[in-house]
């Protein structure tokens, strides 16, 4: 079925959907990213123009990466911690960009979605009066451009920017995973879009903590063939490890990236490869297996373990179950000679 069917027969059922509800929590994944940000700031103007619905937007975790922090403050987008939400005020929950189940979100296991929007594919049967996923989307934003547009809602400056930086950094600037929706979507709003408050989203000032974990991360990380990870240790916030691996898989030998790193006893793991048809969500699932969470789609994923060992033995053994997974779901044995990313040749 077409977008331009699907989307006019969505708002009809959210409008039923809604029409039930007195109050709504827009609930996106823990340390949210810019797709999060952006489809969460579209539904809450969808909702309190279309509906006149009280709401919030509510994440679990923080928000440490430059680039989001930036977003967040530049397009003044109103964010509350989980902690301060008093879930018996809110008989309705939209999940955005995450689903139950998933591991990466701060639902209560007692607490039903009224709403679920999202592009990540379904790991388990998602059951809501309302579900809108669309796994051939890019970027979950897209949809929620749609809403708004079917809607005959102004995309406003602020919303376009965001869109713009969504799609962006989702599709790796329409080159990772980007469908013609999306393509469109671009298009459409980049016109609108705020260029100085877009600049200064995508190129903020960096902490000094960013750079003393990339340096450990280029000293930490190993080479074998096409494949490279890297174990960071503990860190300041699970942001980093998806910024580490995109990094890593851009160096010019390489076709998969695999990165950890040990924040709240947890082990956060992103993997990432630059081939279209990898399904790289499927694989990360396969090599956490029962211990933990993943999801993702053919060239992204990521996944976290919960694990209350505290000894770095322990922690160390963890990583490398995981690496010998992986060198086994690529054919390869479970030891290998790894070299050093910064040895000289």
């Amino acid at each position: 079925m077409s977008t331009a069917v699907v989307t006019p027969n969505k708002l009809e059922q959210l409008d039923k959907v809604l029409s039930k509800c007195e109050r709504l929590l827009i609930l996106v994944h823990d340390y949210p990213d810019p797709d999060a940000i952006a489809s969460a700031m579209m539904l809450s103007y969808l909702v309190g123009n279309r509906y006149n619905l009280r709401h919030r937007i509510a994440f679990g975790g923080h928000i440490s990466r430059a680039e989001n922090r930036a977003m967040v403050q530049q397009l003044q987008i109103k964010l509350t911690t989980i902690g301060r939400i008093r879930w018996h005020l809110y008989p309705c929950v939209a999940l955005v960009d995450t689903q139950p189940g998933f591991g990466n979100n701060s639902l209560p296991d007692k607490i039903q979605p009224t709403i679920i929007i999202d592009h990540h594919k379904e790991q388990n049967t998602v059951q809501a009066p309302f579900v809108d996923i669309r796994t051939t989307y890019g970027a979950t934003s897209t949809i929620l451009l749609e809403y708004l547009k079917q809607a005959g809602l102004e995309i406003t400056s602020e919303i376009a920017t965001a869109v713009t930086y969504a799609i962006r950094s989702e599709t790796q600037e329409l080159g990772r995973e980007a469908s013609q929706a999306d393509i469109t979507a671009y298009l459409e709003v980049y016109p609108k879009a705020n260029k100085r408050k877009l600049a200064k989203i995508q190129n903020p000032k960096l902490a000094k903590n960013f750079f003393i974990v990339l340096h450990s991360a280029l000293e930490k990380a190993k080479i074998f063939k096409h494949l490279i990870h890297v174990h960071l240790g503990r860190i300041d916030s699970p942001e980093f490890v998806p910024q580490i691996a995109d990094l890593l898989l851009q160096h010019e030998r390489i076709g998969w990236a695999i990165a950890t790193g040990r924040y709240d006893n947890q082990l956060f793991i992103s993997m990432r490869c630059s081939h279209p048809k990898a399904d790289a969500g499927n694989m990360l699932s396969q090599i956490i297996g029962s211990m933990g969470y993943a999801g993702g789609h053919d060239m992204i994923a990521g996944g976290r373990i919960p694990f209350r060992q505290g000894k770095d033995h322990e922690w160390q053994r963890l990583e490398d179950v995981l690496i010998a997974r992986f060198l086994k779901k690529l054919g390869y044995p479970k030891k290998v000679d790894w070299k050093p990313l910064l040895m000289k040749n």
